[in-house]
């Protein structure tokens, strides 16, 4: 009897179901551990997260804690505009207008006492654009900085020349009616300036090339032959004036008798 009761135990042991299966364990209201997962399914199959992800509530927006920063006015440049090295919790970007009505940028310092410090820096603004002149150019120019500026432009002839072109033509031989010449040239200038508020003072060197044609005319159109080739050194003097984002600029150069007129914009 006591053999057939010794065999009997395993079978009960096996025969075990856990209560689990018919009755899930509920949330204990202990504080429990920190692995514990608790899931809630939502009512229409979607979860909240896709409307309103999960945060780290430890992690401050836009932190950058004692460390380097590159941006468009130059490295480490806070520095010396006042922004602090350490001792702050983290910084905030900022922008403000100039008296002069430009956009720069600042900081918003936070320390850990919850104190603000503003610091302003000072942008690199610049304008570009385009140019026209007198005499059949067109071209392009850009303006660097703020106070003190340097500025570039490079403009070249836009009339096309639909003559016939006889390349051993000569001035003796000429046995038709000659008109005004033809002219092709190409320059650039380079210069600084200064800003008086939002209106800029400049004057400019410039350089270029200069290709002039004899042109005449006989039945079938107009024929041209060289006259001279050459190179020159001029000068500009002008002036820009800054609308909100529109820039004007007007310059004249007194040597080649050139009057440029350029519309541009300014960041």
């Amino acid at each position: 009897m006591r053999i057939l009761f010794l065999l009997f135990i395993p079978i009960l042991s096996f025969g075990q179901v856990s209560s689990w299966r018919n009755n899930s364990p509920t949330q204990s209201n202990s504080k429990g551990t920190s692995n514990e997962v608790i899931r809630v399914t939502p009512s229409d199959g979607y979860s909240s997260w896709r409307h309103n992800p999960p945060v780290n509530q430890n992690v401050k927006p836009n932190v950058i804690i004692n460390r380097p920063y590159y941006n468009n006015v130059g490295w480490d440049r806070w520095n010396y505009w006042g922004a602090p090295t350490f001792g702050y919790d983290y910084w905030l970007p900022y922008s403000y207008y100039d008296r002069w009505g430009y956009r720069s940028p600042a900081r918003i310092y936070v320390y850990d006492d919850g104190k603000k410090d503003t610091i302003k820096g000072k942008s690199l603004n610049f304008s570009f654009g385009v140019q026209m002149s007198s005499k059949k150019q067109m071209g392009g120019w850009l303006t660097l900085g703020d106070r003190g500026y340097l500025i570039l432009e490079y403009s070249q002839t836009y009339e096309v020349d639909k003559s016939t072109f006889f390349p051993n033509g000569k001035i003796q031989l000429v046995d038709f009616p000659l008109v005004d010449d033809f002219v092709k040239n190409n320059n650039t200038y380079i210069g600084f300036g200064k800003r008086f508020g939002r209106t800029g003072v400049h004057t400019m060197l410039g350089f270029g090339t200069e290709v002039v044609r004899w042109r005449g005319y006989d039945a079938e159109g107009y024929i041209t032959f060289p006259k001279y080739t050459g190179n020159f050194t001029t000068i500009k003097i002008g002036l820009i004036r800054d609308f909100k984002n529109i820039t004007v600029k007007l310059d004249y150069d007194p040597i080649r008798k050139n009057t440029f007129f350029g519309l541009g914009v300014n960041l």
